[in-house]
C-alpha cells in the first residue's frame, strides 16, 4: 500500500505558477531534538518549479499524520541535522519556508509568520543579505516576495535570495510535530 505522503508528492498541481508533479526522494529522516521529520522533494513537469508553488504544493503531505511544510530551519542544530543527512542539499538548490515581502520594513519571515529576526541563527552566503537589501530598497512599495533557498557551494550550504520566477527543481519538507488543537481536532 502506498503512503499518504507518496500519494500526496504525486497529485498534480495546477494553479497560476504552473503544473507540476513533485515526488519525494528518500526517505523521511527523524530530527531528535524538534521531533519533525524531513524529506526531500523534487519536482517534475512543466516549471516554473517556483518557491510560491511548493509552499502550495507541500499543503498536502502528510506523512506520520503529520502535514508538511516547506522547511522552517530557525537554529543551528536543525541546520546541520539537514547537512549532515541530506546528501542531496549539498548538491542540488531547495526551496525553504523563508521569505521577505520588500516593504517599508523588508522583514524575512518563516511561513508560519514568525520573524526571522525572533531568532538568532542565520545561514546566509557572504553576499545574501546585501542583495536582499538591495533588492528589497529598489522594490520597497512593490510587496514582491523574495524567496529564500539553500545554496551548496564549495563553502558549505548557505540561504541565497531568489526571485519570485525562479525555477529550483527541490523543496526541503517538514513533517512537524502536530500541535494539541491539531490532534484535539483529528481525534474528534
Amino acid at each position: 500500500m502506498l503512503s499518504a505522503a507518496f500519494i500526496a508528492a504525486l497529485m498534480m498541481m495546477q494553479d497560476d505558477t504552473g503544473i507540476a508533479v513533485a515526488r519525494p526522494v528518500g526517505e523521511a529522516v527523524l530530527e531528535p531534538v524538534s521531533g519533525s521529520y524531513f524529506q526531500v522533494f523534487e519536482f517534475y513537469g512543466r516549471p516554473p518549479h517556483t518557491w510560491r508553488h511548493a509552499a502550495r504544493m507541500v499543503k498536502g503531505y502528510r506523512h506520520l499524520d503529520r502535514d508538511g511544510h516547506l522547511a522552517f530551519v530557525k537554529d543551528g542544530a536543525t541546520h546541520f541535522f539537514l547537512v549532515l543527512n541530506f546528501d542531496l542539499l549539498r548538491d542540488k538548490k531547495m526551496w525553504i519556508g523563508l521569505s521577505a515581502q520588500c516593504n517599508e520594513s523588508a522583514e524575512l519571515y518563516w511561513l508560519d509568520e514568525t520573524p526571522l529576526s525572533e531568532g538568532s541563527f542565520r545561514a546566509w552566503s557572504p553576499v545574501a543579505q546585501k542583495k536582499f537589501r538591495e533588492d528589497c530598497r529598489r522594490r520597497a512599495k512593490s510587496g514582491i516576495n523574495l524567496p529564500v533557498y539553500y545554496d551548496p557551494t564549495e563553502f558549505g550550504v548557505r540561504w541565497e535570495v531568489g526571485t519570485p520566477t525562479q525555477n529550483i527543481t527541490h523543496m526541503m519538507v517538514e513533517f512537524p510535530i502536530p500541535s494539541e488543537g491539531d490532534e484535539t481536532e483529528q481525534g474528534e
